[in-house]
């Protein structure tokens, strides 16, 4: 990859493309990032103490569009959305009639972590892409 400038305006243009083109590549890097997380967590929802019964977890599962750099991927808010008690069973939960807590089951915290090195792969699969290197 070769670039010659020969004035300024031609440098101010170039910059211009090259941060369009991060944000772009940015933004691409995250959705592939994101994918590839929502698939480790739907692969492995029901392997991590929860048991399956209407099996509307995996389902559940989504992932954002990018905005400001940000992606996120877990389940849609809200009590009647499918997933809902998924959140109970990652944080636990204050069970009222049996007056215990009930401990956490942890499932998107664990599979985030086993597979963050290969979410970063990703990102740099785009990037190397992008730029061709």
């Amino acid at each position: 990859m070769e670039l010659t400038i020969e004035g300024i305006d031609e440098l101010i243009a170039e910059l211009e493309r090259l941060e369009e083109v991060t944000e772009d590549a940015k933004d691409e890097a995250l959705i592939a990032g994101g994918e590839f997380l929502k698939d480790q967590i739907k692969s492995e929802v029901y392997s991590h103490g929860l048991t399956r019964r209407s099996g509307q977890a995996q389902e559940a599962i989504t992932r954002t569009e990018p905005v400001n750099g940000e992606l996120f991927v877990g389940t849609q808010g809200g009590k009647q959305a499918p997933g809902y008690y998924l959140y109970m069973h990652e944080f636990g939960f204050y069970n009222v009639r049996a007056k215990r807590f009930i401990p956490p089951k942890p499932l998107v915290s664990v599979v985030f972590e086993a597979n963050k090195s290969m979410v970063l792969d990703k990102y740099v699969d785009v990037f190397r892409r992008r730029y061709g290197l």
